[in-house]
């Protein structure tokens, strides 16, 4: 009797145990129907931006080189001792300004024997005149005096010639080069003198496929960089098209030119080319704001105060920004953060982000 009621006791209990337990997890379970309110109104906090409008190009890339608008190397015409160097090696000369001179003493002295021939040939001739119009002198007579003048003004002509010839002047405005004489030494005429570089303006030339020809067209905008200045950019137009492509490579050859009036480029330089084959503006969003899901190319946008996917056809992608093809309008409102809090449907507070990502693409 005693173990059945010890029995009946511990089922007792246990039944008890059982029930708290069951009540307990129910309890725990049901949700708070306070809490459960405050999760649903909960919304994200993000900023948006509205789509704007950026400038994107298409351009080709290729390498060139520089070279000054006009360029020679200075040599003389005639051979000698150099008597005076005028020029200073890297300054600037004008046309027409005296660069070098060589010794003239013998063809001032042949321009002198020429200048006295010749007044003696002009005095021969007008005796000669005089008497044919008075019919004192015959018709040859008068034809030898006039062939002697002409052969007198032929050699002082010559004799001038070879007189300037002892002087070397600029034939453009431009920068002289480095030289290695010095005045007395013997000079050939196939010996440079220096070089005479018109940097006023910079010529490019580069070449581009075959292929892009119909797309080009003189005027069209050139970029040009160069590894001395890095960060700038020289705004260049295309000056020239060659007539020919080049069987070899399947390219044609252009040139650029750009003012240069800093004397920032020297002939000779490696450069860096884009050129501009077509530019225009259109509805770019920030490369943070999107994802691509496969093939598919996703935004957040915030519309009645939830956030939604767009799908968008992209283009361009520079400077951080990328080109929307379709899919938005400009003005529409990209969610650009706490992206990783938000997914399409969620409740949002969207805020106008202060500095948006402008419209300062470029080529």
């Amino acid at each position: 009797m005693r173990i059945l009621k010890t029995t009946l006791g511990a089922i007792v209990i246990v039944g008890a145990a059982a029930a708290g337990l069951h009540l307990s997890d129910r309890l725990l379970a049901a949700p708070d129907p306070q809490v459960r309110a405050e999760t649903l109104s909960e919304t994200v906090p993000v900023e948006t931006i509205p789509v704007e409008t950026a400038r994107f190009t298409d351009s080709v890339r290729a390498v060139g080189t520089a070279r000054a608008r006009r360029a020679i190397a200075v040599t003389s015409e005639a051979s000698g001792r150099i008597t005076r160097i005028a020029f200073t090696p890297g300054g600037a000369v004008a046309q027409g300004d005296l660069l070098l001179a060589l010794d003239d003493r013998a063809e001032q002295a042949d321009l002198m024997a020429a200048e006295a021939t010749l007044a003696e040939a002009q005095a021969a001739f007008a005796r000669q005149e005089q008497l044919n119009r008075s019919g004192s002198a015959s018709d040859a007579a008068f034809q030898t005096a006039r062939a002697a003048l002409l052969r007198a003004e032929a050699e002082r002509d010559s004799a001038q010639l070879a007189l300037e010839d002892r002087r070397v002047t600029a034939p453009f405005d431009g920068v002289t080069g480095l030289t290695d004489l010095v005045e007395g030494q013997l000079l050939d005429s196939a010996t440079p003198i220096t070089t005479l570089d018109d940097l006023s303006a910079i010529e490019v030339d580069f070449a581009v496929p075959e292929t892009l020809l119909p797309r080009l067209a003189q005027g069209q905008a050139v970029q040009l960089r160069s590894a001395a200045w890095p960060g700038r950019v020289f705004p260049a137009e295309i000056a020239r098209i060659d007539t020919r492509v080049d069987p070899a490579t399947r390219s044609i050859a252009l040139r650029a030119q750009m003012d240069n009036g800093d004397r920032a480029l020297a002939g000779g330089m490696f450069l860096q080319v884009e050129l501009v084959l077509d530019e225009r503006r259109a509805p770019a969003v920030p490369e943070t704001a999107l994802t691509v899901d496969g093939d598919r190319h996703l935004v957040l946008v915030a519309r009645d105060g939830q956030a939604q996917h767009a799908e968008i056809e992209v283009g361009q992608q520079i400077d951080g920004l990328v080109e929307v093809v379709a899919g938005l309008e400009p003005g529409t409102p990209i969610i650009v953060s706490n992206l990783h809090r938000v997914s399409p449907g969620t409740a949002i507070h969207a805020t106008p982000r202060t500095q948006t990502a402008s419209s300062g693409a470029g080529g």
